[in-house]
């Protein structure tokens, strides 16, 4: 009895044999993350060519043949979307996905709203054509939360607001969560502090540095460094929460 591998990461009707090592996973990442270094005794291949796959089986009545979009025996079709060039299959009816000639791959969500930056060389949201900072090769570098590779990942990624570093969304609104609210990267402000937060800061900062200033005979002064403005703030009267002189923020660093 043939055993089939249930695949997280794709909704498909059929299994793709692996040029490598000959074996039928679901898909490239199911092979992938199979992977157990050069001297195990699997697969000697650590990334499975996507474009060089010539075999398929239907997980319905087991027929291997050609890559198409319907199983030449049964008639089933594989995949509601499917790339005849990187030999992609995706049934889940949530999810879109286009093929990008410049890429060279397939990407999520809806063609008629992305574009392909010629320098960043990859594809982004029409939304932020006119606002995102271009970075050569931008999506050739790990996630700075999770570590995996941009370039090949399936999960959408978003340019930060205010520095030109990309993660996974999930990834940021998890950072977010946390109240981490800095690129890991550059430290520069994911989303600036809003004039309500600094207002807010401002009644509080005033009312600890009359605690501290009853407490210490000598006045402190420390050096800063503004994450929102990148400007530096010498001489600042030390204080739980410290002021940028430059634009006001308090999300700042010694």
């Amino acid at each position: 009895m043939i055993k089939q591998i249930n695949c997280k990461h794709y909704q498909r009707n059929c299994d793709k044999k692996a040029p490598c090592c000959q074996i039928y996973y679901p898909c490239r990442l199911c092979h992938d993350q199979n992977y157990k270094g050069p001297k195990s005794e699997g697969c000697k291949v650590e990334t499975m060519d996507r474009y060089n796959v010539k075999e398929i089986r239907c997980r319905k009545c087991l027929t291997e043949q050609a890559p198409s979009n319907q199983c030449t025996n049964c008639g089933i079709q594989f995949a509601r979307y499917y790339c005849e060039i990187c030999i992609l299959y995706q049934d889940d009816q949530k999810k879109n996905q286009f093929h990008c000639e410049k890429c060279n791959m397939c990407r999520l969500g809806k063609k008629e709203e992305y574009f392909h930056c010629e320098i960043c060389d990859v594809c982004l949201s029409l939304s932020i054509k006119s606002t995102h900072f271009c970075t050569q090769k931008a999506f050739e570098q790990n996630c700075a939360v999770c570590q995996d590779y941009l370039k090949n990942s399936t999960q959408l990624v978003q340019q930060l607001t205010n520095c030109a570093h990309f993660m996974h969304v999930k990834c940021l609104e998890k950072q977010l969560k946390k109240g981490l609210r800095n690129c890991p990267i550059c430290n520069i402000a994911i989303y600036k502090m809003s004039q309500a937060e600094i207002q807010e800061l401002d009644e509080i900062s005033q009312q600890i540095q009359i605690e501290i200033n009853k407490e210490q005979k000598e006045t402190k002064f420390v050096n800063i460094i503004c994450s929102d403005c990148q400007a530096k703030s010498n001489n600042v009267q030390f204080n739980i929460y410290l002021k940028c002189q430059n634009c006001g923020s308090y999300n700042t660093r010694q």
